[in-house]
């Protein structure tokens, strides 16, 4: 089976299973909703209410389980259906981790325009927006690459410029070879070029050292420890 037909089936696995546990929450409630009636009616004490059952998160995307006011940003899985279509159209059957992440990052960068702003307080909400709209700063560039990377459980950690007057969002991406750079946001002309698909710390810190402006500064101390082979050259 392909592996689109695989998350496809999944997909379908799933949102079978959550329509089931709805079925079943809403049958509980309601036994629970008759049992109250009844001793209301005949004069006994109420029992404590019961606490609501636990949401079922709505995404099926994998890694780190969205909750909380991130899942409203999912719109009953929308986002994981638009990250699901364009996985179908850019990523093939045999493709290693490495050659996934690279289709990943030319569909990013290729296919979002840069506007300089975004919303910032919600990463799936960011990766929502970049994937509908299409426009967007480096926050979205970052947020949309996390939402596809980690559907396709390629090991990933965003990343924050630290110090310089302006903020930057990158990601940190682990295909198997250890952990490199990955910054699919488009740069101005006027920068020095730069192919920003996983890059080392001193590669950054060369293109930093050209560009100024605290571009690729960081805090490493946050982050696992970086490979230092190169393997994309500039």
């Amino acid at each position: 089976m392909s592996r689109e037909c695989m998350e496809y089936s999944h997909v379908r696995r799933r949102r079978h299973r959550q329509q089931l546990r709805r079925v079943r929450g809403c049958v509980l409630a309601a036994a629970l909703m008759a049992a109250l009636a009844a001793y209301a009616g005949t004069g006994m004490a109420r029992p404590a209410e019961a606490p609501p059952p636990a949401r079922e998160p709505v995404s099926t995307i994998r890694g780190p389980v969205f909750t909380g006011p991130e899942e409203d940003a999912l719109m009953d899985g929308e986002l994981e259906e638009l990250v699901s279509g364009v996985l179908a159209e850019i990523v093939t059957e045999g493709m290693s981790p490495l050659e996934q992440a690279r289709a990943v990052f030319d569909f990013v960068h290729d296919s979002i325009r840069y506007t300089g702003s975004s919303e910032k307080s919600d990463w799936v909400q960011g990766a929502y927006d970049g994937l509908t709209v299409r426009e967007g700063d480096c926050y979205t560039f970052y947020a949309v690459s996390r939402a596809m990377l980690t559907a396709l459980e390629i090991d990933n950690l965003p990343v924050e410029r630290e110090g310089g007057e302006t903020h930057h969002y990158w990601n940190l991406v682990n295909c198997g070879n250890g952990w490199y750079h990955f910054d699919a946001c488009p740069r101005s002309s006027r920068l020095p070029a730069f192919f920003s698909f996983m890059f080392t710390d001193r590669q950054a810190a060369d293109f930093t050292a050209e560009a100024g402006r605290n571009y690729y500064d960081f805090d490493g101390a946050l982050l696992p420890e970086r490979a230092a082979e190169v393997i994309t050259e500039n």
